[in-house]
């Protein structure tokens, strides 16, 4: 049998479509994604969203966003924090009093929880590009925006250094942190998930 040329590009592009079909649907979530407080364990959260975007409208500082096929194929269009948007406001801020992101949530993916047992993640600094670290000027504003006393201190060279036990996660230094690109990142590390079934 002869393979025109055209009969070949052919075979080509959907070997390609079939390869990056394939490729999407063994995408499990990355363990990167930083989920809104009083998520569920990630093995039942992405089963239990319904993608409905409620929290995302309730969120006062649009810290809210929908995950992308970036962060696999299951996490897909459910919510998670991105701190350039703004930070999460659980612990100081419009949310304090009531976090309307797990009141709202009509399926009990995010569970109403106590503001002393969140902790979304822990921010990690790239010292290359802090401006404090590279001696390019004096920066404090992360140390000078944390609302959690400890998360952040400041070693005798007059540098933020960052302890991984004591913060949360909000994403409010992310969000102040003036280099860029910033030098700031939030990552799930450590994140306290509510375990389910309840």
């Amino acid at each position: 049998m002869r393979v025109t040329r055209r009969g070949f590009l052919k075979l080509l592009a959907g070997g390609a479509s079939i390869l990056a079909l394939s490729r999407l649907i063994s995408m499990k979530g990355r363990a990167d994604v930083v989920r809104p407080p009083g998520a569920i364990v990630e093995e039942h959260f992405n089963s239990l969203c319904l993608r409905c975007e409620v929290c995302l409208e309730v969120c006062p500082s649009k810290a809210i966003v929908l995950a992308g096929l970036e962060d696999g194929i299951s996490a897909a269009n459910t919510p998670k924090i991105d701190p350039l948007r703004g930070p999460c406001e659980f612990l100081v801020g419009r949310c304090q009093d009531s976090m309307r992101c797990t009141k709202e949530c009509p399926t009990g993916a995010l569970q109403p929880v106590g503001r002393d047992e969140i902790k979304l993640g822990s921010v990690e600094l790239d010292r290359e590009r802090c401006i404090a670290w590279l001696e390019t000027g004096e920066c404090l504003v992360c140390d000078e925006v944390c609302p959690v006393l400890g998360a952040i201190s400041i070693n005798e060279d007059l540098k933020p250094v960052f302890h991984e036990d004591k913060c949360v996660g909000c994403g409010t230094c992310v969000y102040a942190c003036p280099a860029d690109p910033k030098a700031l990142v939030l990552l799930p590390r450590g994140a306290r998930r509510v375990a389910w079934p309840r």
